[in-house]
């Protein structure tokens, strides 16, 4: 299982690090691994690089992109997909997206996709980063 952090980035902060993910990605695992004392510091960055979600426009979307999906169950803010090739739950945050899934390309990233955010998607564990509207996503047909 993987898990994904989702985080819409301001304009500008896309802009000057687009070419430069390993600088953001640094940043976001400073503040991701931050020490207590260093709490308001790394929450003023976060706040800086960053642009809140609209929970309720967001699980509305999610929801109607899943709402004949069989497989597709919701419970608050946590959607989950569940069959026999993915498992997959996404949970939504103002400050950011959680994704822990089964696939590298999911259900969830495909919805982000569709939305057309400015993104940036991190594995902190796999210490593995992103910008989502770099990806070459092409289904198959």
């Amino acid at each position: 299982m993987r898990t994904f952090y989702v985080f819409k980035i301001n304009n500008m902060f896309q802009t000057f690090y687009n070419d430069k993910s390993s600088i953001l990605f640094k940043m976001f695992n400073e503040i991701y691994n931050s020490k207590d004392d260093d709490l308001i510091n790394n929450f003023r960055l976060f706040e800086k690089i960053t642009i809140p979600f609209n929970k309720r426009i967001f699980n509305n979307f999610i929801m109607l992109k899943h709402r004949d999906d069989i497989y597709y169950d919701k419970k608050e803010n946590k959607h989950f997909i569940n069959s026999d090739n993915e498992m997959t739950k996404l949970t939504v945050n103002t400050t950011h997206l959680k994704i822990k899934t089964n696939k590298n390309v999911n259900s969830f990233i495909k919805d982000i996709i569709d939305s057309k955010e400015n993104v940036f998607v991190i594995d902190f564990k796999n210490k593995d980063y992103f910008w989502l509207n770099q990806i070459n996503y092409e289904p198959l047909v």
